[in-house]
């Protein structure tokens, strides 16, 4: 007799607006859910940067009735797995437990999002935040990665800080935190997903009676092309004894077809013996180097860089540049393709072997792209990428712009020209 395994994800959409997502599986040990909420630092006015940020602190406050005190008590409780994050697009809540305290959960996890914000919260929180930037700021790898993120976005909404600055963070008050959240955490925002070992019908009627009095605002995401330019700044700091520096170039959006092989691409390029590796670091030439994709919900970009000592810098750059240029120009293997295409797959699989694994995958996907993409169905997608799809790619050049950032003693570059416009240098 065959046992039960995994059900095919299932789509409701409740009374109040809010969409459930439900994966059950009868064999799984634990129960993971989730708030997917489709709003992040994209979405912040420029002026008001960090408040998506600011709101995923204040979550954890608590709600009219429930204190913060008590509301991490409760989650501390069913297993301490809770959690969230910030992101450009998205904000997520999730947390996980035993399968028989699955309404307790959900309970715990829905004061979240009927958030108090009351202003003694608010000023410790904004302090909590401040020193988060200060301790971001002191790290070189961020340093480097804000600065190239800045120089490659420009103006566009998607070079938002999800941090925020001292400024923008210092600035909101609770009259523009609480808009921020009426006007972005409605219900048509708000995916709750559910995996693991879970009763769908029980937790389709707790999710309506919980969320029936939520707001049901409608937001509407601003989109609008980016067109970068290729330029190599420079950050001056002669007090980091390594060079780190950050690349960035176009890439495709989340919905492109050949999203895939962007992926297998920067797999072949900055993954574990990718080029990268044996180009810079089996050479000794880097301490470190990467490449990776990043889609968004109107473009993508390829994201990486190296770090390295400051006397070989412009020839760490020359060598970096290379493996990307002569990409285009020579193209991949097959074998480079399967390598890839297979890793990728088997990430996937063994992400999703968890039902807190198989949360992420289900809502990040769902926030994206707007349907459910089962996990059949990106193993099958990632595993099905050919060397046709990558030269695809790479045909549409996306290594011929470049936007570099150097932070640390960066004299060595200046001598760097590759066709750019000459080098900024900030102090």
């Amino acid at each position: 007799m065959s046992l039960p395994g995994p059900l095919r994800p299932s789509l409701h959409t409740l009374e109040s607006g809010l969409k459930v997502l439900l994966a059950p599986d009868p064999l799984a040990q634990t129960v993971a859910m989730g708030y997917f909420v489709q709003t992040g630092a994209r979405d912040e006015s420029r002026e008001e940067m960090g408040a998506s940020h600011f709101l995923e602190h204040l979550m954890f406050k608590g709600n009219a009735t429930v204190g913060g005190a008590e509301l991490n008590a409760r989650l501390d409780a069913l297993g301490g797995h809770a959690n969230a994050f910030t992101s450009d697009e998205a904000t997520v809540y999730h947390a996980a437990s035993l399968p028989e305290r699955a309404p307790e959960l959900l309970s715990a996890l829905s004061v979240l999002l009927e958030p108090a914000l009351r202003p003694e919260d608010i000023a410790t929180e904004r302090g909590v935040i401040l020193e988060e930037i200060a301790m971001y700021a002191d790290q070189p790898e961020s340093r480097v990665f804000d600065a190239l993120r800045a120089a490659y976005w420009g103006d566009h909404p998607l070079g938002h800080a999800v941090l925020g600055t001292v400024q923008t963070v210092s600035a909101l008050t609770p009259e523009s935190l609480r808009r921020n959240f009426l006007a972005r955490y409605g219900t048509p925002s708000v995916t709750l997903v559910a995996t693991g070992k879970l009763e769908p019908q029980g937790l389709l009627e707790q999710a309506a009676q919980i969320s029936r009095g939520w707001p049901r605002t409608v937001h509407t995401r601003q989109t609008r092309p980016q067109r970068a330019v290729s330029a190599l700044h420079t950050l001056p700091d002669d007090t980091l004894s390594r060079l780190h520096v950050a690349v960035c170039t176009p890439g495709v959006a989340v919905a492109h077809p050949l999203r895939e092989a962007a992926a297998a691409l920067s797999e072949i390029i900055g993954g574990e013996n990718g080029r990268l590796y044996w180009a810079l670091l089996d050479t000794g030439l880097a301490d470190s180097a990467d490449l990776s994709h990043a889609e968004y919900q109107e473009t993508g970009v390829f994201e990486g860089g190296f770090s390295c000592d400051p006397g070989r810098a412009a020839q760490v750059l020359d060598v970096y540049r290379s493996v990307l240029e002569g990409l285009q120009q020579d193209g991949v293997t097959e074998a480079e393709v399967r390598r890839a295409a297979r890793k990728l797959a088997v990430s996937t699989l063994l992400r999703a072997e968890t039902p807190q694994g198989q949360l992420f995958g289900l809502g990040m996907e769902f926030l994206s792209l707007g349907r459910v993409v089962t996990v059949e169905e990106a193993v099958e997608r990632v595993a099905g990428v050919t060397a046709q799809d990558v030269t695809a790619l790479l045909d549409l050049r996306p290594f011929d712009v470049q936007v570099t950032v150097a932070l640390g003693q960066t004299a060595a570059l200046k001598a760097v020209s590759h066709g750019l416009r000459p080098l900024l240098e900030h102090p």
